[in-house]
């Protein structure tokens, strides 16, 4: 923050933008002079209740801008997917879907829609492309956050739904009297993800306002599966037995390239054109054998490198307006406004059109008979790579009034719009009715007017539309701090998609359309009172009567007791719940390609295929909706302590337990698999598995209600200052231990302990060393990421199923370092590495190597070496 006493020119510059900018919002805001007496105690999050203790007894973990800073992250999103409490990772950006553009984060690994997300305390809306639950981090511009609560406790009895795991609250910029202008780029070692970043922030203040506003652009390239050893298409026959089988010797290579049914001898074999295609057309690699997905001998496929053209990371190009601001109306009402708009362009490539070929006639150069018509699984190649283009456009907007009246009551009134409309066009898929027309004229695929017809276009378009009203009290009575109100909000989703598409005559896309309108009222009460001078209780309770399923209600209570001057004891327990998505309520049947492992048809294939050794692969799925589903629930329970008795020593350790009842699970493919191994029907007729000749022709699956979930967690903060004659060090340390995670392996069957096994690490932890003297600052990050398994393999115990863990997927430590220097009026600058030693992906054994795109990023774009400029004025 600058005071702009200094220099003429720039605050001639900074009177000019400021001044343009407030004109275009016409609401000036700003913090009274007399105010400050009356606000001294603050809001924490997890409360409503103003306070002067920092530490409550909720558990919060506070991340500040200059934090995010020193750990070298870019964004909102990296700061939160790097962090210990996104325990499993979470979903980033990645090709491959019409939510390519979107980010999440999932606190203690409980899924992104049981994490609720807040700014400035008030609830962002989730995106349309994700269920309309889950919020999408990109859309939060970085330049106006001031720093990052994180609450790991139950929040429904604050906040209502999808607090389940915890809170996370954006707190953004205010008070902001200045002009910021900043920026930077990054360059990765390998291909792709080239990152630019600029914003521009500002501010005014008078004696009854505050004006404060940003502009914050960033573009991330996208990269590409060729460009990277594990995911580029392979192909060899490492066991010399002449034959390359798909399903092991393969990488990012399909059955969809000419593979087709042999009428005349029931047979699933490559096209009679296969070895023409593949010495003439580039990413066809052969016949190839297909012991796995259909077990028995002489199975063949005409396969196609589909990884030699998609991107696996989608890019990203966004630019996003903030303003905020409040002014005095009286001594005693205030009006405070926001308004955030953001436009996110996003791109993504996938290799032409995987998609059936229905109808073969007799006597077709792919039709190996010259009597019977047939069918087969082909690569639309004539038409080029699928090119998917987002754009998502968000608005936000709330105004209010908030105020005192009489000693010590404090009230709150507002109105929140937030309108979110992402469209995905696709370009160059498959049209089934052209194929059709192309085959009936006798015109050949190839040719203008040939692909005139059998080329699509696709429309996704996702709409959120969220509307609130809140209203609430603080006061107190005696030495009691109470607090009552209410919210009303209306939720108004659509997921559309282009009508060729939802009726099937689209080849190579997926997703259906869905609609669904959610209203809510809720009434809320806290209580806070000091039982004794160091004993205090806080109790909180929620009432939320939804129009779609029913209602709930859910209390909390929590202690918090000073032992010491040195050492605090909390201790909390709460209830919670999840509304189910409008989109797990409403979608219509869609397409997708789920991944799964056969161990069914690997143990009909000839020879047999181990366990351990049955490869992963995708499968035709219809997606179906549950108009049936109800609310989780949940119970939460934390102990924790703070010490501070060594000086410049803070030691915080929290313990917490999790138990969700009512899941709403989804019943997958490979869940169905397990079913069928066990012999088991399924838990719902409309999920099932359709097998040809033993192996899966098409699978449907279904989300249910009634699977259960236990989460046991143990956080670790250290924080530590020493002062030397040679300068300052910081020294801050996270960990966070996932002690149990209890999951169904089977839908409704027993629970397993699944912590350590892949994709699942027991332990995160964050050592952060700040060394700071005079103008001159070197930060040093360590991002560790426990081993884990690198699969897991079925064990059958009767009518039971377990999973046991094999392989191992090393220990991950990415190092991030930079260095600062603050140059005073010529501004601050600073150079750094992102995984400054260039550490690879985590190998599977030691033998091949594994991407998980939701927990390795980072090691995903190689050693990033990076330039940021921050200027004052």
């Amino acid at each position: 923050m600058s005071t702009l006493n200094s220099n003429p020119i720039a605050k001639a510059v900074r009177t000019a933008l400021i001044a343009g900018t407030a004109a275009a919002m016409a609401i000036p805001s700003v913090y009274a002079a007399e105010e400050g007496a009356k606000d001294e105690k603050v809001v924490i999050t997890g409360s409503r209740i103003k306070r002067a203790e920092v530490e409550t007894a909720t558990p919060v973990i506070t991340i500040t801008s200059e934090d995010i800073e020193n750990q070298g992250r870019l964004t909102v999103a990296d700061a939160l997917r790097n962090a210990t409490f996104n325990s499993f990772g979470s979903f980033n950006e990645q090709s491959g879907s019409s939510a390519q553009s979107q980010a999440t984060v999932s606190l203690m690994g409980a899924g992104s829609d049981r994490t609720l997300i807040l700014m400035d305390g008030k609830r962002l809306p989730g995106s349309p492309s994700l269920g309309g639950t889950a919020v999408n981090l990109n859309n939060i511009p970085m330049a106006m956050v001031e720093r990052i609560e994180v609450m790991k406790d139950a929040g429904s009895a604050v906040y209502g739904s999808d607090a389940i795991a915890g809170v996370i609250n954006i707190i953004t910029k205010s008070g902001y009297d200045g002009l910021n202008i900043s920026g930077g780029i990054g360059r990765p070692s390998k291909e792709g993800a080239d990152s630019e970043n600029f914003s521009i922030t500002g501010g005014v203040s008078g004696p009854k306002g505050n004006f404060t506003f940003a502009f914050d652009h960033q573009v991330v390239d996208a990269i590409f599966d060729k460009d990277r050893d594990y995911t580029a298409a392979s192909w060899e026959d490492t066991n010399n037995d002449g034959v390359i089988q798909l399903a092991f010797e393969t990488q990012g290579v399909s059955i969809y390239g000419a593979t087709v049914f042999n009428p005349d001898n029931g047979l699933i074999e490559a096209s009679p054109l296969c070895d023409d295609l593949t010495a003439n057309v580039p990413g066809f690699v052969g016949e190839v054998g297909l012991d796995v997905y259909w077990p028995g001998a002489g199975y063949t496929g005409c396969g196609y490198a589909y990884a030699n053209i998609s991107a696996n990371k989608a890019s990203i190009n966004r630019n996003s307006i903030y303003m905020k601001g409040d002014y005095e109306i009286s001594s005693d009402v205030t009006f405070f406004s926001r308004l955030m708009m953001s436009h996110n362009r996003s791109f993504g490539r996938y290799a032409p059109p995987a998609a059936p070929f229905p109808f073969i006639p007799a006597g077709n150069p792919h039709n190996p008979s010259t009597t019977q018509d047939t069918w087969g699984y082909f690569r639309w190649y004539q038409l080029g790579p699928r090119d998917n283009n987002i754009d998502d456009y968000t608005q936000d907007y709330i105004a209010g009034f908030s105020g005192y009246f009489g000693e010590s009551a404090e009230w709150e009134l507002y109105y929140h719009y937030n309108h979110q409309d992402n469209k995905s066009v696709g370009n160059t898929y498959l049209s089934f009715s052209g194929l059709y027309t192309n085959l009936y004229l006798g015109e050949a695929f190839d040719t203008e007017a040939g692909l005139g017809a059998l080329g699509a276009t696709t429309l996704n378009e996702d709409r959120n539309i969220f509307s609130q009203i809140y209203g609430g009290v603080g006061f107190q009575t005696g030495d009691a701090s109470h607090y009552v109100g209410f919210e009303t909000f209306d939720i108004r989703y659509k997921a559309l998609v282009d009508k060729q598409s939802e009726a099937g005559w689209v080849g190579g896309s997926a997703g259906n359309s869905a609609a669904r309108d959610r209203d809510v009222v809720a009434a809320f009460y806290e209580f806070n009172y000091p039982i004794m001078d160091n004993l205090e209780v806080n109790f909180a309770v929620r009432y939320d009567d939804y129009s779609d399923f029913g209602t709930e209600t859910s209390p909390k209570l929590s202690l918090r007791y000073q032992a010491t001057d040195d050492l605090m004891v909390r201790f909390s327990l709460g209830e919670g719940f999840r509304a189910p998505t409008l989109q797990e309520l409403s979608a219509a049947d869609a397409f997708s390609a789920e991944f799964a492992i056969d161990y069914i048809a690997c143990a009909n294939a000839t020879p047999a295929i181990a366990p351990s050794d049955c490869p992963e692969n995708q499968y035709d799925t219809t997606v179906q909706s549950n108009d049936q589903l109800t609310a989780e629930t949940s119970d939460f329970m934390n102990i924790g302590a703070i010490y501070s008795g060594v000086e410049n020593l803070t030691l915080r350790v929290d313990y917490s337990q999790l138990d969700i009842d009512n899941v709403v699970g989804y019943l997958s493919v490979q869940q169905l698999i397990y079913l069928e191994m066990i012999g088991q029907a399924s838990p719902d007729p409309r999920a099932r598995i359709d097998r040809i000749n033993g192996g899966i022709d098409e699978a449907f699956t279904i989300s249910l209600n009634g699977a259960a979930r236990t989460i046991h967690n143990l956080d670790i903060e250290a924080d530590y200052k020493w002062e030397t004659e040679f300068g300052t060090f910081d020294f801050g340390l996270d960990v966070s231990r996932i002690l149990k995670y209890e999951d169904d392996i089977v839908f409704g069957g027993v629970s397993q302990d699944i912590a350590g096994f892949s994709g699942a690490p027991e332990v995160r932890a964050q050592l952060t060393t700040v060394y700071s003297n005079g103008d001159h600052a070197f930060a040093w990050n360590i991002d560790y990421i426990d081993n884990t398994a690198d699969a897991e393999s079925p064990v059958i115990n009767g009518s039971d199923i377990s999973l046991q863990g094999f392989g191992i997927v090393e220990t991950v430590m990415i190092h991030n370092m930079s260095y600062s220097y603050d140059a005073g009026n010529w501004g601050r600058y600073t150079v750094g590495l992102r995984n400054a030693f260039e550490d690879d992906l985590p190998t599977n054994s030691g033998d091949a190597s594994v991407y998980n795109s939701n927990l390795y990023t980072p090691l995903h774009l190689g050693r990033t070496a990076y330039v940021n400029f921050s200027l004052d004025f």
